[in-house]
């Protein structure tokens, strides 16, 4: 009789941990079941007929989710757009400061030239003629306009000196003393001309030169100005757009990702 006894309790307790044992594997199980899209899961990456273990991307408890293709597609999708907009930004605001600063250069050459220009025809100090005992200036005058008018006029004087001397040098007989003093006024003249001749054209090609540099400069900043503006539009416009897309990709996302829900 105790032998029947003690078996019959020992068959209820094996029966009773066959139980225990089989609901905590069901427990087990069903941690990690798939139940619909959205419901947790464990092992990122994990898969269960067409659903995919998440990393949740609405961002909501649970932290992990299983995840149709859809819903995974549209997360891609969002995370592309929000990078691409990253790197567009990040890439048009280099190309902008980079135009800019491009710009300003142009603006402050042009700021110097005019402000060297200014100089030359307004401001700076010319000498006309030099003290022959301290070679110092004896003659001076200020401005472009008065010294060129200077310099022409000791040009024209010392071109018709040397025409005075060619002439008279033509009179003189071949080797006399008057024909050597003439000489040497033809060549002292000679000279005197070549000097003012070159100062005037140094002058004038300073001018040119410069003006030619305004010009350069002011096209320079035509040109990137518009750059810039433009530039500046279109960043406004193409972020707009990708910002648009963001929004629209996250709106996606989150009907796919919640669907079954």
């Amino acid at each position: 009789m105790m032998s029947k006894l003690t078996t019959r309790k020992l068959a209820s307790v094996l029966i009773a941990s066959a139980l225990v044992l089989s609901g905590s594997i069901a427990l087990s199980a069903s941690a990690d079941a798939v139940g619909k899209q959205g419901t947790a899961c464990t092992t990122l990456k994990a898969k269960s007929g067409t659903y995919t273990c998440i990393a949740n991307p609405l961002k909501t408890t649970p932290k992990n989710i299983w995840a149709t293709k859809n819903c995974i597609d549209a997360q891609a999708t969002y995370a592309s757009d929000v990078a691409n907009l990253a790197t567009y930004t990040k890439n048009a605001s280099n190309a902008t400061s980079q135009s800019q600063s491009l710009l300003a250069s142009y603006q402050n050459a042009l700021t110097v030239a005019q402000t060297s220009l200014d100089a030359i025809m307004n401001k700076n100090s010319y000498t006309i003629e030099y003290d022959p005992a301290t070679h110092k200036p004896s003659v001076t005058v200020i401005g472009y306009a008065n010294a060129i008018a200077a310099y022409q006029a000791k040009l024209t004087a010392d071109q018709a000196g040397l025409k005075a001397a060619q002439d008279a040098l033509a009179k003189d007989v071949v080797g006399s003393q008057k024909a050597k003093n003439d000489q040497a006024t033809i060549n002292a003249y000679t000279t005197g001309v070549k000097y003012r001749q070159q100062t005037i054209d140094q002058l004038n090609k300073t001018v040119a030169r410069i003006n030619q540099t305004i010009t350069s400069d002011q096209n320079a900043i035509a040109t990137w100005t518009s750059t810039v503006n433009g530039a500046i539009a279109q960043q406004k416009e193409l972020t707009s757009q990708l910002t648009s897309e963001i929004a629209s990709a996250k709106s996606t996302r989150a009907a796919a990702c919640k669907t079954g829900l």
